[in-house]
């Protein structure tokens, strides 16, 4: 491997000395600032991107041991991916993309001097494309959270079977329960208790004709 030592962090994956030396000078002479590491094969490669993740990888697909698209799936959700080729062709091109890589270029002595603007290009790209899965995992999980609050929610709904005489429901489980404690075990309701006139009169009779003598009393002939 050999390395130049500036900022924004290239892996550069080409076997091609002429080639590399090529890419390399314009990113030299290129405004913005460079770190530039060059593996010659997938193996340096593989191990370069294991130590030290770049920013993004130059990768040529004709290497000695193997192509250079079968880099793409370990990088492609933490960097983006250029594929360099010296044959061009568009099935190539459509295997690069379908992998996951995010550019396919043909070498030429105009790519290498446009190396930089297809780096800042495609980087530009990658940062879009990932506030956009960011904020997709943001929705995805409000979703979620929303969906286990109104799983939360108690309702009652469906057929309830009451006794026509006590009043007391039966549950699911096949077991008979005061209405009171169905309502606070099935649903958010908080109850308050009182006595309707037609009790009061029932349980409390003379408490209840005395009021209603009195009412009567004060009612003008």
């Amino acid at each position: 491997m050999s390395k130049s030592n500036f900022g924004r962090h290239i892996l550069l994956v080409e076997d091609e000395s002429g080639h590399a030396e090529l890419i390399c000078r314009a990113f030299a002479d290129s405004a913005e600032e460079y770190s530039v590491i060059v593996a010659r094969n997938l193996s340096e490669a593989r191990t370069e991107i294991e130590n030290h993740p770049p920013n993004l990888a130059l990768v040529d697909n004709g290497l000695p041991d193997g192509q250079g698209v079968a880099l793409v799936p370990m990088c492609k959700d933490r960097f983006p991916v250029v594929i360099l080729t010296s044959h061009g062709g568009e099935e190539l091109a459509v295997q690069a993309l379908k992998s996951g890589a995010m550019d396919y270029v043909v070498k030429s002595p105009e790519a290498f001097d446009s190396m930089p603007h297809i780096v800042e290009r495609t980087l530009r790209e990658w940062h879009l494309i990932q506030e956009r899965k960011r904020a997709e995992e943001e929705r995805e999980k409000l979703i979620r959270e929303l969906q286990e609050a109104l799983a939360n929610v108690k309702k009652l709904s469906g057929l309830i079977p009451i006794c026509s005489s006590c009043k007391k429901i039966r549950d699911d489980k096949g077991y008979w329960n005061q209405l009171e404690k169905y309502l606070l075990e099935h649903s958010d309701a908080t109850l308050s208790h009182g006595l309707c006139p037609d009790c009061a009169k029932n349980l409390y009779p003379e408490c209840f004709n005395k009021k209603n003598r009195n009412d009567q009393e004060e009612q003008p002939t």
